[in-house]
């Protein structure tokens, strides 16, 4: 029984020396992957925002969140199913929420930085169901702005 048990085992670890020896390594040959990146504040409040969005209670809808370079701001884009630009409201209070009692604590904790919720661009855009995403509304510098409804389309 114990040749059988040392048999298979030799028969796996060849079987596996030699299916590595046989795969190529992928690569891509991009040489524009391998530069140096400068890595900002903003850029790790970013990410630390974008985990938060994910792990605090109620924060269900979809979100993608960047440090904006030129503007110098946060952008989160917020994906959900408001239609109206009151229900989108309502939801990204508590996004406004969350940047205020997780995301401003954070940097100043962190990066010893003043940061206040009007730091950050939220952008809220319905899922479109069946059609295209569509923006709803967004909060620049703690104010709201409707968009325009989408071309060729009635909602309001």
């Amino acid at each position: 029984m114990k040749r059988r048990i040392a048999a298979a085992a030799l028969v796996f670890a060849s079987t596996a020396w030699i299916l590595a020896g046989v795969a190529a390594p992928a690569r891509a040959d991009n040489k524009k992957l391998s530069q140096n990146y400068t890595y900002m504040v903003g850029d790790d409040i970013a990410a630390r925002m974008g985990g938060l969005f994910n792990v605090v209670a109620g924060l269900e809808a979809s979100t993608l969140v960047y440090y904006d370079r030129k503007e110098q701001n946060i952008v989160t884009y917020v994906v959900g199913s408001a239609e109206d630009a009151p229900g989108a409201k309502r939801e990204l209070e508590a996004f406004v929420s969350a940047v205020r009692e997780y995301v401003v604590p954070y940097a100043k904790g962190q990066h010893g930085m003043d940061m206040t919720d009007k730091d950050v661009t939220l952008i809220y855009y319905n899922d479109g169901g069946d059609s295209s995403p569509y923006e709803v509304v967004r909060r620049e510098n703690g104010v709201y702005k409707t968009a325009p409804p989408p071309s060729g389309d009635d909602r309001e």
